[in-house]
C-alpha cells in the first residue's frame, strides 16, 4: 500500500462521512431546540403556579426561588 492509494482512500471516506456528520449535528440541534422549548413552557407553568400561591396569600420569601416555593406550599399542606 502506498502514500496516493492511502490518500485516495482517506479522501473517499471524508466524502462519504461529511455528509452523514452534517445529518447528525441538525439533528443533534434539533432535538436540542425541542428541549428548550420544553424547559420554557414548564418554566412558564411553574412561574405562573407561584404567582397563583402568592395571590392566594402564601408569599413568596426573598431569597426563595419559584421552585422552593411551591415546595414549601405542599411541605406545609
Amino acid at each position: 500500500m502506498n502514500l496516493d492509494s492511502f490518500v485516495e482512500a482517506y479522501t473517499v471516506t471524508a466524502l462519504v462521512m461529511f455528509p452523514i456528520l452534517v445529518f447528525i449535528i441538525i439533528l443533534l440541534v434539533r432535538d436540542l431546540g425541542k428541549y428548550s422549548k420544553l424547559s420554557e413552557k414548564i418554566d412558564t407553568i411553574l412561574k405562573n403556579l407561584s404567582e397563583d400561591l402568592s395571590d392566594k396569600g402564601f408569599k413568596k420569601q426573598l431569597k426563595e426561588s419559584i421552585l422552593q416555593h411551591i415546595t414549601r406550599y405542599i411541605n406545609k399542606n
